[in-house]
């Protein structure tokens, strides 16, 4: 009984300082006039189909983003004290046929660069092309790779080869070693599905002791589908803390509110007409924020029931 009772005590103050903790991510980012992040899409075309992934259903118009529409915003994040650029949003990043230019730009801007990659497509040439683009130890590459074994990973991320996404992984890190570079920092990533979870501590064993960082997660029951929100998960009960951090932005320069508008259902502004300042401080983005702010979810149907971060 008494081990209950503490027990009890415990989980109180466990979900007190969880509170605590959101409260002050939010507090941290709510004084800032622009996003610490903005993530980019150079396209939302991809070259596999993931079985968990609502891209292959995406109804969005498909393309990629104009160069000059990438300078732009990439400019306005710098003049206005951005600090990081996430190259990538829907689609794999390295099929935009200026991706290795994109990065060197953003690195002439001193903006952290985060790209997240399924692997296919970093050959040789690539990846000398992206270690010689000026990335350094405050930039990382992060390898979604969602299966220990061939078996898994292919079944999953349908149209990939595992052994030519790994060797593509060594050979990046044998490379930078070779230049002696410090950066950027190469990871993999891991999204827990019933189909793969068997395989977490193998994964995490086999790849903790070939790359930097080794990033294990759950995931959403229904990300980037309403409907299957609300068939499964629970109505939301705290705030997201992303909304005060992190801008979205599709390739045709729409800003959106979340990673999980897959369509684009959810649009703040236009990039190719606005700033960064004047859609982050908009009417549509505040009325979002006070919104989540007073817990009322239900009255935006993406927040409703999403279950990140819950």
């Amino acid at each position: 009984m008494a081990r209950n009772k503490v027990n009890e005590q415990l989980g109180i103050i466990y979900k007190k300082i969880k509170k605590l903790l959101l409260q002050n991510k939010i507090d941290t980012y709510r004084y800032y006039k622009v996003p610490y992040i903005i993530q980019i899409e150079p396209t939302n075309y991809c070259n596999l189909e993931c079985i968990c992934c609502p891209v292959p259903q995406m109804s969005r118009k498909r393309g990629y983003m104009d160069f000059n529409l990438f300078k732009k915003i990439i400019d306005d994040a710098s003049q206005i004290g951005v600090k990081q650029v996430d190259l990538f949003l829907h689609g794999e990043p390295l099929l935009h046929p200026r991706f290795i230019e994109m990065v060197a730009y953003i690195t002439t801007k001193k903006l952290r660069v985060i790209i997240t990659t399924n692997g296919m497509l970093f050959e040789k040439e690539k990846t000398e092309q992206l270690l010689h683009s000026g990335l350094n130890s405050n930039d990382l590459v992060l390898f979604s790779i969602l299966g220990y074994s061939k078996e898994v990973h292919e079944m999953i991320q349908k149209r990939v080869t595992h052994e030519k996404v790994v060797n593509n992984i060594r050979y990046m890190m044998e490379l930078r070693k070779k230049l002696n570079l410090d950066g950027p920092k190469i990871g993999v990533e891991f999204y827990i599905i019933p189909e793969n979870e068997h395989e977490k501590n193998q994964y995490e064993e086999f790849w903790r002791e070939i790359v930097d960082s080794v990033n294990i997660h759950p995931a959403s029951e229904a990300w980037g589908d309403v409907k299957k929100q609300e068939a499964k998960n629970p109505p939301r009960k705290k705030s997201c803390w992303l909304l005060w951090k992190r801008m979205c932005i599709t390739w045709d320069g729409y800003v959106t509110s979340c990673t999980s508008d897959v369509n684009g259902e959810y649009l703040l502004g236009d990039l190719n007409k606005q700033s960064i300042r004047e859609i982050w401080n908009s009417e549509k983005m505040m009325s979002l924020k006070k919104l989540h702010k007073n817990r009322k979810f239900q009255e935006i149907p993406l927040c409703s029931h999403c279950d990140w971060d819950t």
